[in-house]
């Protein structure tokens, strides 16, 4: 993946990987029993997709933010970042913005703004605050 990105012209400076988060087992045991099938991942296979994930970003020179092992981090209740214990709650997805969006901060705040501030465009004549004169 990062290496078609560059392809297309897309530094590696610009590309943040994600690792997968952790599975919580027992919780999607019971998910893939509801569904008429057994477990069908372990969260040791997933630490090691994490794991190649790291070498591709230290390899390829991209940031990459390590969910597998943060959520794990001082016996944190990474089960309450799962909603089945594969995929994100509310609560795992705003665990991923609070340690994404500074790598992404990082990367966009030297960036030019193009367009006003929100707050800075003209509610009434919104054109003349993008196209027009510049006052608004």
């Amino acid at each position: 993946m990062v290496q078609y990105l560059k392809s297309v012209d897309i530094p590696e400076d610009r590309v943040i990987l994600i690792t997968p988060p952790p599975l919580c087992e027992t919780a999607w045991e019971k998910e893939c029993l509801v569904q008429g099938c057994k477990l069908n991942r372990l969260n040791l296979v997933v630490g090691e997709y994490a794991s190649a994930c790291l070498r591709v970003a230290q390899d390829c020179g991209t940031d990459v933010l390590d969910l597998w092992s943060l959520m794990q981090k001082d016996s944190q209740d990474f089960p309450s970042y799962l909603s089945d214990g594969l995929h994100l709650s509310p609560k795992g997805n705003e665990f991923v913005f609070s340690h994404l969006w500074p790598l992404i901060e990082k990367k966009v705040s030297s960036l030019p703004l193009l367009l006003p501030y929100w707050r800075d465009v003209a509610e009434a004549k919104p054109e003349l605050s993008l196209l027009g004169d510049g006052d608004h």
